[in-house]
């Protein structure tokens, strides 16, 4: 566009040289001005191949006897490679296809290409290609192209290729004489120096040829190797030998890769791999050992996975010199296309695939952000790219180069055999036995009758803060498509990147990229490398400049298939000068340069490097000691989603409660763990560094589940007596096991049980406050109940127990404040400032409600709505934020990382009539509430809607209005969502005003906040996450607990945040002497070292 601008100016200034009517030609001078910018306003331009010679289309024509039932690879597409084979300075690109042969096209220049192929030799007749890599392999400065095959086991080149550059434009073929000419179902290589002796080495990624029907999820499959799996090749001295077992790399008959993407993910300056796996294994993660092996740590690096991963990608998303790592799935993107093409797996078969080590995978893409030491937090739905539809490759670069890195992918299945009218209605068991009782050609028309619907590839700007636009209409990428692999360079040298992209039965895209290089620049580096490892595969390099950092990293095998230029690109924005340049080689040496101007390519040589320092890398995660406290809380394993199909996710299972306190007066905290049901709650008594476990008498109550606990003085006799609040939705309304009970202190921190408290009913407590709330010095109990457990959403009411001294309570239930809605968190601040402690409590589908004391009573007391907050509350904590004197209130929500967002509906009613509520949840879209529930779980709930709906493209964007009928919606109770974020809530002269925590706080659902002052600095800890959800909504696991300061008066008040590496479903955060103490779910507790 810069390009256009600069001719415009040309050109009007030579007519005004030569024409005297200097006006007219003004006007006709704005007007090229703007009919230039107006053409070149997106982008990217799609190229017409009839201009630039770029002819290639990968045609798939089916039969009876090859298609895609009888090879599933079928419709996966062909790669695209992307390199300088003639060193002439321009990027030459070479495409694979299926059934059509590989075309090989010479950049000629301003978008012109040539044919090369016959006289190249490298079009791979009659084979089924997939994908390609350029790589100068025998380290002569020439780059040769590998192609990897699959398809039919038939022909003379069914092997994979390797195709040596002879200086010439041709090719000769050599597989055999390197050792790389492998046989399998080949979906793409990789090539870089593991191990660091210069020389390049080979990852070779095989699908199995088993049929996927064909296992069980037996344990233990991956460890057994088979000859057809994956390869990995170690290069010696130009001979590749098979390593693949000793160096530590699965190749299993369950090992369905589609993807290999290779970084150094851990910072130790070797080169990692990641191994995307389709259908049910799980994916991989390779640490280099540094020792000629790796150590395989997916499981414990990433919480969640995609579970049909195909492409992935790698690199620095948010600038802190981190490689983060983007993974595609086949999630559709809009809901009426999830309802007619996802299925999702059910909460058994998820349970068992994790048990039996396929660990927790989902149905849409991930997003996973590196925070060193190993670990990751999964941010897809945070950053809105969770759904991409049927997505193959994914391209991680700076393509309008503001010095953020966008995402690209590659969507489309030309015929999809997975959509589930076609399933249910054309390929049933009749239909087949039909078809072939009238011998027919049975596949053909099972094929035939596949829908077959183009979708648009999806550009994502990224805007900061881990957030992406979707901008493929607006960036030029409107074209329907079915797309595969995809590779980026800078096709024209003009400073920005190219994008090309292999099609399946329609032409390949050429993308002309108009970034305007004047405002948004870039630097570019050739490198020069040393040994065999000419393009110096595995450089790290690291931008300083204007107070800003960049890092990108040389290997070429990326996206889908496919491979792109070594010349490396780093976009910038609008910066001059690049401070500072730091290089890491592949052997570890170092180079620096500085003061480099931008929009220039520089050639750096590694000939000029330091030579390399041996690196340690900090893999030591905070101090966390289980040891101390070997309590470890357990759940029942129980399936709450046989009862009420329409849960979203599971109520409940909210403990451990945790209590802190000196109970034996000897100026030592001590401990107490409730315990989940059928588990004794146990106090732990310190002994030095030690402790003592103390079972008695809260074994009496080991059927019930603690899920709050706190130590206060009921009788005003000088020690720590102990509140313990049972709840959870496995019991009955009636159970004896959910009352609360009161646990009395000797003063010796021996305990025994008070008499039964004053509740008329058994309350599934959601949470507890204590506090004087009538100022006659004697502690009171606020309870706020989470729910009635005849069904979800039955509201519970706010109890309080006020203490009348001697152990003796009185009731109370707040009139005003009786079926307030699922309760899970209550505080006690002086909202209005009468000096005595009002009642605000949040919840599960609710507002947050103020309750005013009325100097000491609540029994008539009004109930105030913050408005725009229903939410999905789980944590209150209240603490003095912004140092005015009153106490404001920190409440943890949902976040933003979840399936759940601001205007989805709930109407609650028992709309079949057979005497139990169902809970319909619903999106709004073009002004109608939709069922965001998939058709099979509709049916499950509410049978009598199988006589409404015939196919699932019918129900599909079917309104709840149409569904039941407007009069079935009248009584129905509705619940909204307003506000899904976590916030402070400022106490601000009678009003709650709030202030969104910031992004780190979002990445989760937060249910424990543990806060105190630091002088007028409040330091605040976070911990969350929630397991328990149905498998296609997605488990909240993408916290590892925060720590972060605010002051408000401070331009950004939040700092110093720092994640805490404390994995799992926290639910309690107290501090412990000079440490803090975390109560987690199914796990065991922790305590961790303070943070200042």
């Amino acid at each position: 566009m810069a390009f256009l601008f600069i001719k415009c100016v040309l050109l009007f200034f030579s007519l005004v040289d030569y024409i005297p009517m200097v006006r007219l030609i003004y006007i006709i001078f704005i007007f090229l001005i703007f009919s230039c910018h107006k053409k070149e306003n997106k982008v990217f331009t799609l190229t017409d191949s009839e201009d630039t010679g770029l002819d290639f289309q990968n045609n798939v024509p089916y039969t009876e006897e090859f298609n895609t039932y009888t090879y599933r690879n079928f419709y996966n597409g062909g790669g695209v490679a992307l390199g300088d084979i003639n060193n002439d300075g321009l990027i030459d690109i070479y495409f694979t296809g299926n059934i059509a042969e590989n075309k090989l096209f010479l950049n000629k220049g301003n978008w012109k290409f040539e044919d090369i192929t016959k006289i190249a030799g490298v079009s791979c007749p009659n084979v089924w290609s997939t994908g390609a890599t350029m790589v100068d392999i025998n380290g002569d400065g020439l780059l040769d192209i590998y192609v990897c095959k699959a398809g039919k086991p038939e022909g003379s080149n069914r092997h994979n290729e390797l195709f040596i550059n002879q200086g010439d434009l041709t090719f000769k073929e050599q597989a055999a004489t390197y050792g790389l000419d492998i046989m399998g179902l080949s979906i793409h290589s990789a090539f870089f120096d593991y191990d660091r002796d210069g020389d390049l080495d080979c990852y070779i990624l095989n699908n199995s040829i088993r049929s996927v029907g064909g296992f069980d999820l037996s344990e233990g499959q991956r460890n057994i190797p088979d000859a057809e799996g994956n390869k990995f090749l170690r290069n010696d001295n130009g001979k590749f030998v098979d390593i693949t077992t000793q160096a530590g790399i699965y190749s299993s008959k369950i090992g369905y890769g589609l993807g290999i993407t290779v970084s150094d993910f851990n910072g130790d300056e070797y080169p990692d791999i990641f191994i995307s796996n389709d259908f049910f294994e799980r994916d991989y993660l390779y640490l280099n050992k540094k020792d000629g092996t790796f150590s395989e740590v997916g499981t414990s690096a990433f919480s969640t996975m995609s579970m049909g991963s195909m492409g992935a990608d790698v690199t620095d998303l948010d600038n802190d010199l981190l490689p983060d790592l983007f993974v595609t799935e086949m999630l559709p993107r809009t809901l009426e296309r999830k309802k007619t093409k996802t299925q999702y797996e059910t909460w058994d078969k998820y349970q068992a695939s994790a048990r039996k080590g396929y660990h927790h995978q989902c149905a849409r893409n991930v997003l996973q952000k590196n925070m060193g030491f190993n670990k990751f937090v999964e941010l897809g739905r945070f950053s809105g790219l969770a759904d991409t539809e049927w997505s193959w490759s994914c391209l991680s670069q700076d393509f309008d180069n503001d010095g953020l890195k966008d995402i690209f992918v590659s969507n489309g299945l030309y015929k999809d055999l997975l959509d589930k009218d076609y399933l249910n209605y054309s390929a049933n068991a009749n239909m087949i036995r039909s078809k072939i009782n009238k011998n027919e050609k049975v596949l053909i028309n099972l094929i035939d009758s596949m829908p077959s619907i183009p979708v648009k590839n999806c550009m994502f700007k990224n805007v900061g803060d881990w957030k992406f636009d979707f901008v493929s209409d607006q960036w030029g990428m409107d074209q329907l498509t079915f797309s595969n692999g995809s590779a980026y360079g800078d096709i024209d040298n003009d400073g920005d990147l190219d994008l090309v992209i292999n099609n399946v039965n329609m032409p390949a895209f050429a993308y002309r990229n108009n970034t305007d290089t004047i405002t948004n620049k870039s630097i570019g580096f050739i490198l020069k490398g040393n040994n065999k490892n000419t393009s110096a595969i595995g450089t790290k390099i690291i931008l300083k400049y204007q107070g800003r950092q960049s890092m990108v990293e040389n290997y070429t095998s990326r996206g889908f298939q496919s491979s792109i230029d070594p010349k490396m690109h780093i976009g910038l924005g609008n910066v001059s000068i690049i401070d500072t340049v730091f290089i890491t080689w592949p052997d570890g040496s170092k180079s620096i340069k500085t003061g480099l101007k931008t929009n220039k390519v520089y050639t750096l040589s590694q000939n000029e490097a330091i030579a390399p320092k041996s690196i340690i890398v900090n893999t030591t995660l905070p101090n966390c000691d289980t040891m101390l406290v070997p309590f470890e809380h357990r759940d029942i394993d129980f399936n709450l989603f046989t009862s009420e199909r329409l849960m979203t996710e599971m109520p409940g299972f909210d403990g451990p409660g945790v209590a802190v306190g000196d109970v034996n007066g000897d100026k030592i905290d001590d401990i107490f763990v409730g315990g989940g049901r059928n588990q004794s709650s146990e106090l732990y008594l310190s002994i030095g560094k030690l402790f003592k476990s103390v079972k008695q008498p809260f074994d009496q109550q080991s059927k019930s589940e603690c899920v709050k606990a706190k130590f206060f003085d009921s009788d005003n006799d000088g020690d720590l007596d102990l509140y313990v609040a049972h709840g959870g939705k496995s019991f009955s309304n009636f159970a004896v096991e959910l009352h609360d009970k009161l646990y009395l202190n000797n003063g010796k921190g021996s305990f025994s049980v008070a008499k039964d408290l004053p509740f008329p009913n058994a309350v599934n407590t959601g949470d507890i406050c204590i506090s004087d709330l009538n100022h006659d010095g004697l502690q009171d109990v606020v309870c706020a109940e989470k729910m009635k457990n005849d069904y979800y959403t039955q509201p519970g009411s706010i109890h309080i127990l006020y203490n009348l001294g001697n152990n003796q309570f009185r009731y109370e239930e707040p009139i005003h404040a009786k079926n307030l809605g699922m309760m899970s968190c209550v505080a006690l601040v002086d909202v209005n400032g009468d000096k005595y402690e009002d009642i605000v409590v949040g919840g599960k589908w609710m507002p947050v409600y103020t309750i005013l004391n009325q100097k000491g009573s609540f029994a008539n007391s009004k109930v105030t709505k913050a408005e725009k907050t229903s939410g999905l509350w789980n944590v209150m904590s209240a603490i003095d934020v912004d140092n005015d004197g009153d106490k404001d209130i920190i409440a943890g929500n949902e976040g933003l990382n979840s399936f759940f967002c601001k205007g989805l509906r709930m109407y609650v009613k028992d709309f079949d009539g057979n005497g139990s509520a169902d809970q319909i949840i619903c999106k709004s879209e073009n002004g109608k509430m939709i069922p965001i529930h998939d058709l099979d779980e509709l049916f499950s709930q509410i049978p009598s809607l199988k006589k409404k709906f015939v196919t699932y493209r019918q129900f599909a964007s079917i309104d709840i209005e149409t569904m039941f009928g407007r009069e079935s919606l009248v009584g129905a109770a509705t619940f909204d969502l307003d506000e899904l974020q976590s916030v402070i809530f400022i106490n601000d002269n009678g009003n709650l005003k709030k202030v969104s925590l910031p992004k780190e706080a979002q990445f989760s659902s937060i249910h424990a906040i543990f806060a105190r002052k630091n002088d007028n600095v409040s330091e605040m800890f976070f911990g969350g996450n929630h397991f328990k959800v149905k498998p296609q909504f997605g488990r909240q696991d993408g916290s590892m607990a925060w720590f972060m300061k605010c002051d408000f008066s401070r331009k950004n008040p939040f700092f110093d945040i720092k994640p805490l590496y404390v994995e799992g479903q926290i639910r309690s955060i107290l501090p412990f002497g000079e440490k803090i103490v975390f109560g987690i779910n199914n796990a065991k507790v922790l305590i961790c070292n303070n943070l200042n």
